[in-house]
């Protein structure tokens, strides 16, 4: 009687971690379809550059994930920048990551402490400068990110990969 409750119980548990796995492990909103990224650098005069994220065949894919997941945390909890966050009074060199979408994917953010629906064809997240964090959805909405101290080190370890030469 208690190895067939014990049974159940573990196949319960077993059907809730699989319903939890599937309903939240959906893709998370920064990662693209196809996998494909661009490293964006802003100088200070305004030029842009972009590198399109291309890892060697031989290259670990769990730099780029871990990267991705230190990203996606900046996007959990958005504000509206205030003038003094937008604001720099000498222009800086700034480096972005971003993602396109070919069709618009509606996606939920947390703005301002209010569920935001939101239909994004690109995100881009400024990963060095003077604005850390700072987030613009489709190339127009500019926010606020959460600071994440592991950011940086994530995206060292990611270009280190991109340019590594064997």
């Amino acid at each position: 009687m208690l190895k067939k409750k014990i049974s159940m119980f573990g196949l319960s548990l077993a059907i809730l971690f699989s319903c939890l796995f599937l309903n939240g492990c959906s893709p998370k909103p920064f990662l693209t379809q196809d996998g494909t990224y661009v490293i964006l650098t802003v100088s200070p005069s305004g030029m842009t550059q972009s590198e399109l994220v291309e890892l060697p065949w031989n290259t670990n894919m769990a730099v780029l994930q871990k990267f991705l997941l230190e990203a996606s945390f900046v996007l959990s909890d958005l504000h509206t920048p205030s003038s003094l966050e937008t604001s720099t009074e000498t222009p800086v060199k700034a480096t972005r990551i971003q993602a396109n979408f070919p069709q618009p994917k509606r996606m939920k953010f947390v703005v301002d402490n209010k569920v935001l629906t939101i239909d994004v064809q690109s995100i881009q997240i400024e990963v060095e400068g003077a604005n850390v964090g700072q987030v613009i959805l489709n190339q127009t909405i500019i926010l606020q990110g959460i600071e994440n101290p592991n950011l940086h080190p994530a995206f060292q370890e990611l270009t280190d990969a991109l340019h590594k030469v064997e």
